[in-house]
């Protein structure tokens, strides 16, 4: 995990959808969904749940 995998993360719970994440930083919703599954995958969980109106942290 590095600084740019915790940037993505953040972006996502702030913004709520992959194309809010993406548009804040700089980046297509495609690459934003890779690194948050990647990081998802590497830490052997999820870490948003995904619902009708975009992600949502898991508690």
């Amino acid at each position: 995990m590095n600084w740019d995998d915790l940037q993505y993360v953040l972006a996502v719970s702030r913004g709520s959808t992959l194309s809010n994440a993406a548009q804040t930083l700089g980046v297509t919703h495609t690459t934003v969904g890779r690194r948050l599954r990647a990081m998802e995958e590497s830490l052997g969980t999820r870490l948003f749940d995904r619902t009708p109106d975009g992600f949502a942290v898991t508690p």
